[in-house]
């Protein structure tokens, strides 16, 4: 159970879930408690034809957590700062002066503070009340030791060589089209077998195929391509995998400071009020006498959407509904809202055809204290640097920040030809700003992550590391028709 002082902490903020635990569990690491001693106007209220008569509304606007959240140099609501580090017009993070860090080291009763590229560290034994995002609207991390860099460390780039695709250009921290990516690819292809390549903000890591009996000298590869430094991966697990910082995670980690058993928002929507995303969903048990016949999985209602055929359906996570198509809320055999009909499993996507009654409770206007979802965002337009809001059964509300590109070869049947560079998939990388375990990520499965600027929704929650979450762009469900109702 939660401690008392968790739950006074929690007590002036309205998160209308019929379990507030659940936003309980973003108070309980202080290293990332936006909650505490944040003003009411901080929290959303629930619209009129979702409010229940517990939770009556109160007069104050829809909150403004962010400024310029669609970008670089937004600034949060928390952040205080007398300055900022944005510069626009070189499209960079400058470092502090010594004033400013004075300021900080000042106000944070930090030991140490530090700038890693794209984001702030403040080493600090008594973090703030609330927590800002960001500090001088630069993305900040409060920790209790001073955090390790995840990036590769084999000694293969040298960048004395000649930068094999030097035509290539895209403005500094951002992202390459896909055609740009296939000329990047292009290029590399001549030195080295890829699998996969990932594009931060300031610099490039290549995954390189495992297992193929190529070998590699130290400094044989180039140190730059398209004018960034790239960095190179070379192990039998994916760098996603690599990309965790166990520090961080294990900062983060609520089951820390909480007692029982990590809570859920197994509360009933469909009697009273209304089903909206973040609601949650329970998939039916496997088939009799298979291994999953006594085995469910819950995961987070996403958004509803129609076609242009007229077709209406809900999106879930395809993975919690593999062995049963029928999909419950809040729990299996408690309410029967719809059936899986369609799936997109590149995407992790499920398509779900309500029953009436589900559908006429459904809408996208209410995603609890996260920003409503209002359209599909086509991956090419996702900007490096927007924030997004997610609020999951398991969660409550969570912000992220994009960072990556992540471009994967498609897997082949052995012997059959690869797939062009040009239609290598991207998914985005987003650093998570929450409390956060492998149980609760699991839980938050589905949920869509809305953007704060636009309510454009840019992907589904689906994989996550300790740190990032990767998604799937959503442009096949776009090219297809789909759009949020």
């Amino acid at each position: 159970m939660f401690p008392a002082s968790v739950s006074s902490k929690i007590a002036l903020a309205n998160t209308f879930r019929l379990s507030p635990q659940v936003q309980q569990i973003q108070a309980v690491s202080p290293y990332i408690d936006i909650s505490t001693n944040a003003p009411l106007t901080f929290f959303r209220e629930p619209p009129a034809e979702v409010q229940c008569s517990t939770h009556p509304q109160r007069e104050h606007p829809v909150p403004t957590r962010w400024k310029d959240a669609g970008s670089w140099g937004a600034r949060h609501h928390h952040d205080n700062a007398p300055f900022t580090l944005w510069v626009e017009e070189a499209r960079v993070f400058r470092s502090p002066t010594k004033e400013e860090t004075q300021w900080v080291l000042q106000t944070f009763e930090a030991q140490h503070m530090g700038m890693s590229g794209w984001y702030m560290w403040i080493e600090t034994s008594n973090p703030p009340k609330p927590i800002p995002l960001t500090v001088g609207c630069t993305p900040v991390m409060f920790v209790d030791v001073r955090p390790t860099i995840p990036i590769p460390k084999f000694p293969y780039p040298n960048p004395r060589l000649q930068d094999p695709c030097p035509g290539v250009y895209w403005p500094k921290m951002s992202f390459p089209t896909r055609e740009q990516n296939a000329k990047v690819l292009t290029s590399l292809a001549a030195f080295a077998n890829i699998l996969a390549i990932v594009y931060l903000p300031c610099w490039t890591i290549v995954e390189l195929y495992y297992g193929d009996g190529r070998v590699y000298e130290p400094r044989s590869l180039p140190g730059r391509v398209a004018g960034r430094t790239s960095l190179y991966h070379h192990t039998g697990k994916p760098f996603y995998y690599d990309m965790q910082s166990q520090t961080r995670a294990r900062l983060l980690d609520p089951a820390q400071h909480v007692s029982s058993l990590m809570p859920q928002d197994d509360g009933n929507y469909l009697r009273g009020q209304k089903l909206t995303p973040g609601c949650r969903v329970e998939s039916g048990y496997g088939p009799i006498d298979s291994p999953f016949q006594f085995a469910t999985a819950a995961t987070t209602l996403g958004v509803k959407l129609r076609n242009v055929r007229g077709q209406e359906r809900v999106t879930v996570a395809h993975h919690g509904f593999l062995h049963s198509g029928d999909v419950w809320h809040p729990k299996t055999y408690d309410d029967l809202i719809g059936t899986v009909d369609d799936t997109r499993p590149e995407l992790d996507v499920a398509l779900v055809h309500l029953t009436p009654a589900a559908s006429a409770s459904f809408t996208n206007s209410c995603y609890f204290q996260a920003e409503p979802p209002r359209s599909l965002k086509p991956g090419d337009m996702i900007e490096a640097g927007s924030w997004s809001e997610v609020d999951g059964m398991s969660s409550g509300l969570i912000s992220l920040l994009t960072v990556g590109k992540y471009f994967r070869r498609p897997q082949r049947p052995p012997g059959w030809p690869e797939i062009p560079f040009e239609h290598w998939r991207p998914d985005s990388v987003d650093t998570v700003f929450g409390a956060i375990n492998p149980v609760i990520a699991e839980g938050i499965s589905g949920a869509p992550i809305v953007e704060v600027e636009s309510g454009a929704v840019t992907g589904f929650f689906h994989l996550f590391n300790g740190l990032d979450c990767i998604s799937a762009h959503l442009d096949d469900l776009i090219v297809e028709g789909w759009y949020v109702v």
